[in-house]
């Protein structure tokens, strides 16, 4: 027998969620690059926000 024989199968460990290629999350079009787009312009306004008015609590 070789020693090949004797040593556990290494797999590779499952990490859940959907199987690659799954596009069942683009069906709402929430994950789109068209949205990723809006919601990056909604965080740089809200940041914007934020910096405005810790200048006016500021002064």
């Amino acid at each position: 027998m070789s020693s090949l024989a004797k040593r556990p199968i290494l797999r590779i460990k499952n990490r859940g969620g959907a199987p690659k290629g799954n596009r069942n999350a683009l069906k709402t079009g929430m994950h789109t690059a068209e949205m990723r787009a809006w919601w990056a312009r909604v965080r740089g306004l809200r940041q914007r926000v934020r910096i405005v008015l810790a200048q006016l609590d500021a002064k």
